[in-house]
Parts: structure tokens; C-alpha cells; sequence
């Protein structure tokens, strides 16, 4: 008795089937650790010359996209995610910006809450509660970390890497990140330009797209399954 002889996989097959194995564990873990850190930091004092500066980012950012179209506020919010994603991507230095911007949206929150009067936590709990965008673009950087955290890990072990599926995971990496900053910046610039409560019903089509995420996780579970069973024996 023999295992049966198993089909030549092309590059995609090979890609997704690592993709599927490897699972959102990392991703996961790094989004709750946004998520923790945007509360400590954003509770800490200011460094001597610090809320003046983020205070100062604060209006500027407000500033570009005020009284501004929907696509101006889109293309904006998009690209300057895409570039910090992008960077995200390489190894190590990806981690480091991941922290900075972490640590530099933190303090602006801090700064937003002063001027509103509010506790840090409320801001923060606002920001991730009531804005559908927060839950597609904070998990779109740890998902681009985490990518950028196992090619890093395929180069230091370059040896026995095989680098097609490596290269075909890194791709769809990038293709997931690219499709939920599209997404998220969509939703924040339609936050904006509805504006009071009705940005609320932004969550209809959120629930849409959170349905279509747990579907594509049931066949990536399948997937998995399929890669842990055992071949069948040929005479």
C-alpha cells in the first residue's frame, strides 16, 4: 500500500493552502494589542512639548477635510493608510512604525479628549465602539505586521523557505489590506459627511461585511482540515 500521488499545486493553490494554515493568530493578537495600548497611552501624562505637537497634527489633520468632498476625504484617508500599511509590510521596520503610529494616534485621542473635556477612555471607547471604520482599519495593519512578521522570519531562514507559496501569501496579504483600507476609508468619509448619529447606519452594510468574513473563515477551516487528514492509500 501507497499514498496515492498528489497533483502538481500551481502557485495560488500552494499560496492559499499556507495562507489557510497559518490561520489569523498573529493578526489577532496584534489587533488586541492595539487595542490595549490605545487605552494606556493614551491615559499617560504628555512629554514636556508633546500636546502642543500632537495638538497642532490634531488641527492639521482636522483642517484637510474640512467642508471637503466625499472623494477628497476617501483618496486621502486611503492613501495615507495604504503608505503606512505598505511600510507595515517590511520586516522589523514595519513593527517599529506599527508602534509609532499606535503611540502617535494615541496621543491625539488624548489630545481630542482635553479638548472636548472628556476622559481619554471615553475617546477611545468611542472610536472603537460607534465607528465601524476603526474595526477594518486597525486589523488591516496588524494584519499587515503580522505578513511582514512572517516573511521576515522566511528571509532569516532562507535556506529551507519555499519561496513560492512565502511570496503568494505575502501577495494576498497585501491584496486583504489593500481591499479593507478601500473599505474603511469609505466608511470614514461617509462618518464624516453624514455626520450626528446617522453615520450609525454605517453598521448595516459593517454587518454585511463581517457575515462575509465568517464565511470565508468557515473555508479556510476547511481548508485546514483538509491539509491535517490523512492521504488515501492506493494497491
Amino acid at each position: 500500500m501507497e499514498q496515492a500521488p498528489l497533483q502538481q499545486e500551481t502557485f495560488w493553490q500552494a499560496a492559499v493552502r499556507e495562507f489557510a494554515r497559518r490561520g489569523l493568530l498573529l493578526a489577532v493578537a496584534l489587533f488586541l494589542i492595539e487595542v490595549v495600548l490605545f487605552f494606556v497611552v493614551s491615559s499617560l501624562p504628555f512629554f514636556p512639548g508633546e500636546q502642543a505637537a500632537y495638538t497642532a497634527q490634531s488641527s492639521q489633520i482636522s483642517s484637510q477635510f474640512t467642508n471637503a468632498t466625499l472623494f477628497t476625504q476617501f483618496s486621502g484617508i486611503f492613501l495615507n493608510n495604504f503608505r503606512i500599511a505598505l511600510i507595515e509590510f517590511i520586516p522589523g521596520l514595519g513593527l517599529l512604525l506599527f508602534a509609532f503610529s499606535l503611540y502617535a494616534t494615541a496621543r491625539i485621542l488624548e489630545v481630542i479628549s482635553i479638548s472636548d473635556n472628556l476622559p481619554p477612555v471615553v475617546v477611545v471607547l468611542v472610536l472603537l465602539l460607534l465607528f465601524p471604520h476603526s474595526w477594518i482599519e486597525l486589523p488591516a495593519y496588524a494584519v499587515a505586521v503580522a505578513a511582514g512578521t512572517y516573511f521576515g522570519l522566511a528571509l532569516i531562514g532562507w535556506r529551507k523557505t519555499k519561496w513560492r507559496p512565502e511570496i503568494g501569501v505575502l501577495l494576498i496579504n497585501v491584496a486583504i489590506v489593500t481591499v479593507m483600507l478601500l473599505v474603511a476609508a469609505l466608511f470614514e468619509s461617509v462618518e464624516i459627511q453624514i455626520g450626528g448619529l446617522l453615520f450609525l447606519a454605517t453598521w448595516i452594510p459593517f454587518a454585511v461585511i463581517i457575515a462575509g468574513v465568517l464565511l470565508l473563515n468557515r473555508k479556510l477551516s476547511r481548508i485546514r482540515k483538509e491539509m491535517k487528514a490523512p492521504q488515501p492509500l492506493v494497491q
